[in-house]
């Protein structure tokens, strides 16, 4: 984790800022490597972040047996840990109205759009980016509204000002996310 900036002493409070917003979050683990360039005289904010490998997504297969029969898609719960994100995705994809749950293990869809066999129910890396996203515009000056995304694959890379980014800032930006890559 670096944080570089012209300044020592703002420096260390982003850095020590970062550090607790980590701990927060509880992503320390998650990260690989990490660095922040600010620079409050161009207002001119990038964070680059590396994430380790997340685990591998829970689809429908590996939570619950699943059946058609006459129309409905009848799903039976054998892994309770995921029912509150398993209801989140089937009330999203067919609408809550849609989705009856006659008891605690059973769930019915009368006239499904889904696929169940590779109905993704939770997505671990995605949570992450979004823990890590959530992370970055926390440490991020207030205000700093004008941002530029160049995340990919396991790499969450953002570029922010308060007022249109400069072109001449492109050029940093490619050089903290190449050295993040690196590391």
């Amino acid at each position: 984790m670096y944080v570089e900036c012209y300044d020592e002493v703002g420096a260390q409070v982003y850095d020590t800022l970062l550090r607790h917003t980590l701990q927060d979050l509880k992503l320390a683990r998650a990260i690989s490597a990490i660095k922040i360039f600010i620079d409050p005289r161009e207002a001119l904010f990038i964070g680059v972040v590396k994430l380790e490998k997340a685990s591998q997504p829970i689809y429908l297969n590996d939570m619950a047996k699943h059946k058609i029969e006459n129309g409905i898609l009848k799903i039976t719960v054998e892994n309770e840990n995921y029912l509150p994100d398993l209801l989140r995705v089937l009330w999203k994809e067919e609408g809550r109205v849609n989705v009856a749950q006659p008891d605690r293990y059973k769930i019915e869809i009368t006239n499904p759009t889904i696929n169940p066999d590779n109905l993704i129910i939770l997505d671990p890396s995605r949570e992450l980016k979004r823990k890590v996203y959530d992370a970055l515009f926390r440490v991020m000056p207030e205000g700093f509204r004008m941002t530029k995304n160049a995340s990919q694959g396991n790499m969450v890379c953002i570029m922010s000002s308060d007022e249109i980014i400069d072109e001449k800032w492109n050029k940093k930006f490619n050089e903290v996310i190449e050295e993040v890559r690196k590391q």
